[in-house]
Formats: C-alpha cells, sequence, structure tokens
C-alpha cells in the first residue's frame, strides 16, 4: 500500500476499551490498556497512549501524525504506522464496524463504557446509599472513625482492665466472634458497594469466606475513587465500632459492660489493621493510589538495591524526584517494619530456647531471620512479557 493510501485510512479501536489515568511505575510512566471482552491487560507508554486515544474512525493516520509532530517534535512513518496497526489487529482490539459518530475510546483515565453499571443488590444498596459516598460525607466518615480509634488509645488502659474477664467467658467470646465476623463481612460489603457506586465491576463478594473481587478499578478515571474503594472496608468497621458500642452501652449490667469494652477493643484492633500502609492490607492500596504509583512496594525495593549505583553515578533508571522521595520513604518504612517483626520473632524465639542455651538462645533465631530476610531480597527479577497483565492485580482480592 503506499504512503498516502495508509495515511488516508481511518482506524478505530473497539468502544469497549479502557485506559488508566497515568501511572507511575518506577521511574517510567505508564498507561493501563484492558480489553474486556478477553480481560488481557497491556502497559503502554504516553506516546502511544496519545495515538490510540486518536484512533477513533472519524480522523485519519495524516491527522492523527500531524497531532502527534506537533505534539511530539517527530512525524511518524509509514513503517511505524504499518507496525502499530498489524499489532492492535492481532491483538483484536481495532473495531471491525464502520465508524460511527466520533468517539475517543477512553481518553486520559475516561472510561470507555457509558456509565456506571449497577447490577443486582449491590447496585440497589448503592442507590439508597448514594448520598453517604459522597466525597465530603465519605471524608468527614473517615475522620470521624479516625477521631474514635484516637479515643480508644487515649482510653486503652481502663478498657483492657475493664474487658479482660470478656476474653476468659465461652459466652462472651462467641459473641465477640460473631460482631467480628459482622464487621469483617460488612468490611467486604462496603469494598464491594463503593465500587458498584462508581462503575467498577464487582465479580463476586463472598460474605461467608470473606472475599471480594473487584474488577476495572484501576481504570476509574479519579484517583479518589480508587482511594474511596480501597478505604470503604476502614470506615466500615468504625462505622459498625461506633453503632456497637452505642448500642452495648444502652443495656444494663456488669456482662454488657464488659462485652463492650471488649469488643472496642477487637473493633479498634479490626479497623487499625486494615489501614497499615503494607501489602496487602488496605493501607498500602491507599497510598498507592494516592501517590499514583503502581507496584509500590517491589519498585521501592527496587529503588532500594539500585541506590549504590546512583551514588557511584553509573548507569541506572533515572526517576524523577517526586516518585524518588515517595520510594524512598516507603522503603524507609518497610524497612523499619521488617526489622520490628524480626525483632519480635527473634525475641520471643530466643526465650524459648534460653533455658536450653542460655546467652546464645537469640543467636540461631537472628542468623535464620537475617538469612531469610537476605535471600528473600537477593531473588532474581523476573522480566515481564510487554503484553502480559501489570503485575499489580487489576482485581482486588480481599477487600
Amino acid at each position: 500500500m503506499t504512503g498516502s493510501g495508509l495515511l488516508a485510512k481511518r482506524p478505530r479501536l473497539r468502544e469497549d476499551l479502557i485506559f488508566s489515568r497515568p501511572l507511575q511505575r518506577g521511574p517510567t510512566t505508564v498507561y493501563l490498556l484492558k480489553d474486556r471482552r478477553s480481560g488481557r491487560a497491556f502497559e503502554i507508554a504516553p506516546k502511544e497512549q496519545f495515538l490510540l486515544c486518536r484512533l477513533d474512525g472519524a480522523r485519519s493516520l495524516a491527522e492523527v501524525g500531524a497531532e502527534y509532530a506537533a505534539e511530539y517534535g517527530r512525524r511518524l512513518g509509514d513503517e511505524h504506522w504499518t507496525r502499530l496497526l498489524w499489532l492492535l489487529h492481532e491483538r483484536e482490539l481495532l473495531s471491525v464496524h464502520p465508524a460511527g459518530p466520533a468517539t475517543a475510546p477512553g481518553g486520559d483515565g475516561e472510561r470507555a463504557a457509558a456509565g456506571p453499571v449497577r447490577p443486582g443488590a449491590l447496585g440497589r444498596w448503592a442507590r439508597r446509599l448514594r448520598w453517604l459516598l459522597r466525597p465530603a460525607v465519605f471524608a468527614l466518615l473517615a475522620v470521624l472513625v479516625a477521631a474514635l480509634l484516637a479515643v480508644v488509645g487515649l482510653r486503652l488502659g481502663p478498657l483492657w482492665q475493664a474487658a479482660r474477664p470478656a476474653f476468659t467467658d465461652p459466652v462472651s467470646l462467641v459473641t465477640l466472634a460473631l460482631l467480628a465476623w459482622f464487621g469483617a463481612a460488612l468490611h467486604e460489603f462496603a469494598h464491594a458497594l463503593v465500587a458498584v457506586h462508581f462503575g467498577a465491576t464487582v465479580n463476586r463478594i463472598n460474605l461467608i469466606t470473606l472475599t471480594c473481587k473487584i474488577e476495572d478499578y484501576l481504570y476509574l478515571p479519579q484517583r479518589s475513587q480508587q482511594v474511596m474503594i480501597a478505604a470503604a472496608g476502614a470506615v466500615a468497621n468504625g462505622l459498625v465500632l461506633l453503632l456497637v458500642g452505642a448500642a452495648l452501652t444502652a443495656l444494663p449490667g456488669a456482662f454488657a459492660g464488659r462485652l463492650f469494652s471488649a469488643y472496642v477493643l477487637v473493633g479498634a484492633a479490626q479497623t487499625l489493621v486494615n489501614v497499615i500502609p503494607l501489602p496487602p492490607l488496605d493501607g498500602y492500596k491507599i497510598i498507592s493510589h494516592l501517590l499514583g504509583l503502581l507496584n509500590l512496594a517491589p519498585e521501592s525495593r527496587r529503588y532500594l538495591t539500585t541506590a549504590p549505583r546512583r551514588l557511584l553515578r553509573r548507569p541506572g533508571p533515572r526517576y524523577p524526584r517526586r516518585t524518588a522521595v515517595f520510594l524512598g520513604l516507603f522503603a524507609a518504612w518497610w524497612l523499619l517494619a521488617v526489622a520490628a517483626v524480626a525483632s519480635v520473632v527473634i525475641f520471643f524465639v530466643g526465650a524459648l530456647l534460653q533455658p536450653d542455651f542460655g546467652a546464645l538462645a537469640y543467636v540461631p533465631p537472628a542468623a535464620i531471620v537475617g538469612l531469610t530476610i537476605a535471600g528473600w531480597l537477593a531473588r532474581p527479577r523476573r522480566e515481564r512479557p510487554a503484553d502480559r497483565t501489570p503485575s499489580q492485580p487489576l482485581s482486588q482480592d480481599n477487600q
């Protein structure tokens, strides 16, 4: 085909493809492109995203090429267009139907779907509670939950003294277990409810096994929506803690009093653990979405291991300043958390071995923990094929 004939073509991407907003994977800015029909996802560079979003069936390749040249100062040759169209054809991403009205297939993080889909009971609950899911109201609830946790922390001593009898009473333990299960079930339901409200797809929610699988949340147009999905479970736990605590305080008797204190401690721990910024907890997802970073934990370790090379000014990945700061801070936090867990393990195992080994009891657990961490850090990184689904999951399990 001649150059003029090729450039006159007006290819169009399928309308069910969706793009993410720009995300940062280590030193590289990427977009995610998902084929909702097959479930496959691809990482593409900003220049590729610029081109693909303009293949709308209305603009010719010559017009798209002119926009590309104006943006990047370089014209694409026929071989570039031929290779791009061939790749799109091979992956079945091009529409085979005639072009209709000009609509871009995704834009910068815009969804290709016409609007949010709200199926079944989740959709009905999302409509009923949509006033609670406004960002301002949700933020107010999150602040209320944080304040409640702070009050529990200030009253930790008296609460523990009042709660101790409940942890040795079988009836109280069964009641606490049921209340904890209820809080965990509502945690999963809250994730799914907020996801449906914003138009993400909930493939599965099981309130018995306490699992929730959400698709396409990485493709929502606003990071605040992703943060709200990730934070919904912890906010729901905090509200359950508030409501159940208020109900128990209204009941008379010593049983209700100690059960109230015990559940406040259990519910506060249940809420607090989920917001710790370590994978796979919700706090880690919240931080990742807020910063717009894919694979925050692995990339922070990569940044840490390549630091000596950068200090010696040897060739290596160059990180944007903002990304470098966030990866460095998370790496420091991760090291602190690993050191704390390792210290606790060494202390308890050493205490168990001390009657037999004396002062040397702490040496074997310290050596085992140290070798385990060193081996984990030194494990080789596997290369990812170009069109592999991104290693950050496209579905949120155990939300």
